[in-house]
């Protein structure tokens, strides 16, 4: 998902390490990029058998900005060899995917959920 911001004047720089200090906060191993135009954040979920990122990415400049997120996962193989051992306990792989992937999704909506206020708290911020 992506929405863009116009006329905010938003530390990006802010921004970035508010988005950073919330996840870290819960847990979650979180890494930060510096980008050229912005920074990129990784929330990496550990806790679950099969690991999942979603990807955080801040470009543009204060005044007009855009926050994509992609939530990410290793699952292809675990499902297909999950569906293909079933009969032998491999229903198990399928559903620690099916969780992790709600997970992600959990993730995500909470992401979008909170980010408008975190924006409107940074307003005129700079830089």
């Amino acid at each position: 998902m992506e929405k863009q911001w116009k006329n905010l004047n938003v530390s990006l720089r802010q921004l970035a390490v508010t988005v950073e200090e919330r996840y870290s906060r819960r847990n979650l191993t979180v890494k930060e990029t510096a980008l050229g135009d912005g920074y990129s954040i990784r929330v990496i979920l550990t806790q679950l058998r099969v690991q999942g990122v979603m990807s955080i990415v801040i470009r543009g400049t204060p005044d007009d900005f855009t926050i994509e997120t992609k939530a990410t996962e290793h699952e292809d193989s675990t499902i297909k060899a999950g569906l293909m051992t079933t009969i032998f306990g491999g229903g198990s792989l399928v559903l620690a995917t099916i969780k992790k992937r709600e997970a992600l999704e959990k993730l995500e909506r909470d992401f979008w959920g909170t980010i408008e206020e975190t924006i409107r708290s940074l307003t005129s911020s700079k830089a």
